[in-house]
């Protein structure tokens, strides 16, 4: 398979692929997650009506094991081993990328949206600013926080803001007697389905079946800078601060970690 090629595969072709892979608690992993099929009877006939689809697609190929074609085989075997990883989700639009560690010099890159898996190689010591950085829809622009004041608030506090009526956030927004910082933030998170997107550093072992995260990081995009849960004093003082850090210096940071992390 050439490096540069991507392949796309729907949520049905994914799965169907990792079953004929043999990777069936993989497989089943993802049916439960999407509540796809129900029973067994069903999983069959998932497995089968599939069939002419990835036919279709030129991944299939009946003189092998698997009957997939050997470059879709590989890139699952590539997918399933893999021990680290980090994963990207971005809330506002509902999009999932995992960037899957191959070595140090090469990363498989898989981008979830609306049922569609796609997946394309990247070389690692490129970096992933520029991934990250498109992935969250921000612009690569660096504007002038200082003088913004950091907003605290109880971890209590903080887990209500999800919940709570957006008729209440758009009325933080529209207060004038707020601090800027404030209604900027609530009218950041009402954008974003008052939910935080989150970058996950995973470290996964297929022969045992189960993934642990290593560190998440918390974020919510902002117009030209991200606001940043800094959570570390939630267990002694529960509390949490909400920091904002333009673009450029955010990713610059978490591309720096996930070097880091993924050659260790």
């Amino acid at each position: 398979m050439q490096r540069t090629e991507e392949i796309r595969l729907s949520m049905h072709e994914f799965v169907s692929a990792l079953a004929l892979c043999g990777y069936d608690s993989m497989a089943r992993q993802v049916i439960n997650e999407q509540e796809l099929i129900k029973n067994e009877t069903e999983f069959t006939r998932f497995i089968d009506e599939t069939e002419t689809k990835l036919k279709q697609k030129g991944y299939w190929d009946d003189n092998r094991e698997s009957n997939l074609a050997k470059g879709l085989e590989d890139l699952l075997y590539l997918l399933v081993h893999s021990k680290k990883k980090v994963r990207c989700i971005q809330m506002r639009e509902k999009q999932v990328l995992l960037i899957h560690s191959l070595n140090n010099n090469n990363a498989l890159l898989q981008r979830i949206q609306t049922g569609e898996h796609t997946f394309s190689f990247h070389h690692s010591g490129d970096g992933f600013y520029d991934i990250l950085r498109n992935h969250y829809g921000m612009a690569n622009i660096e504007i002038n926080v200082e003088g913004w004041q950091p907003i605290q608030m109880t971890d209590e506090m903080f887990d209500e803001l999800h919940t709570t009526d957006p008729e209440i956030l758009h009325a933080m927004k529209e207060d004038e007697n707020q601090a800027i910082p404030l209604r900027e933030f609530a009218g950041d998170l009402l954008k974003n389905g008052q939910e935080f997107d989150n970058i996950s550093f995973m470290v996964s072992n297929y022969v045992k079946d189960q993934s642990e995260f290593d560190e998440v990081q918390f974020l919510l995009p902002a117009n030209n800078y991200i606001w940043h849960l800094n959570y570390e004093n939630v267990e002694i003082k529960k509390e949490v601060v909400l920091q904002p850090i333009p673009v450029q210096s955010y990713f610059e940071e978490i591309d720096k970690a996930m070097k880091k992390f993924l050659n260790e």
